[in-house]
């Protein structure tokens, strides 16, 4: 009983200690959220273009199908309906990537059997975003041959498309699940690293080696508060991203899943930042450390893309990082509603949590006896 209080006043010490210090938690959550900003410019150069529509066939039914079916299409960032003036003038003045262009006449045209030809007009200053508008009319005309508005399919081929995951992921949302991991890590590291090199740098290490407690009981205390700041630092990002809207909500039993793998990977951070700050004693060194390996450890896990997509050297070397199964499994859990598979990466996260912890602990033992 004496060894739990003991730990439980260690836990809220280096609590008290972080919440007071505006250094730490600068340390903890500014890489994360300079990473976040870059990722929502990126996605907001990358996620949609805006374009024009001009419909010549105002009268025809199969034109207004059309029209409506490009005006709200997904890859689009903004399709405003023009005159063919008002849109060549946006085109020339870079306010619009693309001018999709019905004839007049189309559904007349389409009814009688003949080829009535749409004229996609793109700009393309770069390869990505011309070629996501070239992928965009496809889809279009894809939807609208399959609401019958054609008539008759002139392409005689049906599309059937089926889906890994049952409901689509955001591209901010994909990214900011990996900024989460990363921030929760790098909390982990940084808050039971420092906790460890703060003992040496004030000199308290030899009135804790004086006191009635454990070195074991002290260095779980440690860990205890790198955990719960690092669930305290990555539910607030969750919290924040779902009421953003980047991030759906998910169900009760997926939620208490998803704070479980935060958990788990809190785990595995402090115990990292245990074993760094006992081998570093220094708050720059750790400090510089931390961050640095945390920003190797989110870009070999995958963390701007699926690691699936990644050459085959850097998916061997992702099989061995423990965050690559926490995004796996945060993103099933809260992008896809999905708890497949995530029995292997509870049990892998668990399996780093204890060999950091088993590295870390012995660690930090050792020096406190010299």
């Amino acid at each position: 009983m004496q060894q739990l209080s003991t730990f439980w006043a260690i836990v809220k010490k280096d609590l008290a200690t972080w919440i007071r210090s505006p250094s730490t938690i600068a340390v903890t959550v500014l890489p994360a959220l300079i990473l976040m900003f870059v990722l929502i410019l990126q996605a907001a150069a990358v996620t949609g273009s805006p374009v024009a529509i001009v419909n010549q066939d105002t009268s025809g039914q199969a034109a207004a199908k059309l029209q409506h079916i490009a005006q709200n299409y997904n890859g689009f960032y903004n399709a405003k309906v023009l005159s063919k003036a008002q849109a060549e003038k946006e085109y020339q003045n870079l306010a619009v990537a693309g001018v999709l262009v019905i004839p007049k006449g189309f559904s007349k045209e389409l009814k009688g059997g003949q080829h009535p030809t749409i004229t996609w007009q793109v700009r393309n200053f770069n390869n990505d975003t011309a070629n996501d508008l070239r992928r965009a009319l496809p889809d279009i005309l894809s939807t609208f041959l399959k609401s019958g508005a054609a008539g008759k399919n002139p392409m005689h081929i049906q599309v059937q498309e089926h889906d890994l995951h049952a409901r689509d992921a955001s591209f901010v949302g994909f990214n900011m699940i990996a900024v989460v991991v990363m921030l929760v890590l790098q909390a982990g590291i940084v808050n039971a690293g420092l906790a460890a090199v703060r003992e040496w740098e004030t000199g308290s290490v030899k009135e804790l080696l004086m006191s009635p407690a454990r070195p074991l009981t002290m260095i779980l205390g440690k860990v205890g508060a790198g955990v719960i700041a690092s669930d305290i630092t990555g539910g607030i990002a969750l919290i924040a991203a779902i009421a953003a809207g980047m991030v759906p909500v998910p169900s009760f039993g997926l939620g208490i899943l998803a704070f479980v793998i935060v958990t788990l990977t809190a785990i595995v951070g402090s115990g990292l930042g245990v074993l760094i700050g006992a081998a570093l004693r220094a708050t720059e060194r750790v400090s510089g450390l931390s961050i640095s390996l945390s920003f190797y450890l989110f870009f070999l896990a995958g963390g701007i893309t699926d690691i699936a997509y990644l050459p085959r050297w850097l998916q061997d070397v992702a099989a061995y990082i423990p965050n690559t199964y926490s995004l796996d499994a945060l993103r099933a859990t809260l992008l896809y509603n999905s708890s497949t598979g995530i029995l292997t990466d509870i049990g892998v996260l668990v399996l780093a949590g204890a060999v950091a912890l088993l590295i870390g602990v012995p660690v930090m033992r050792r020096g406190l006896s010299h």
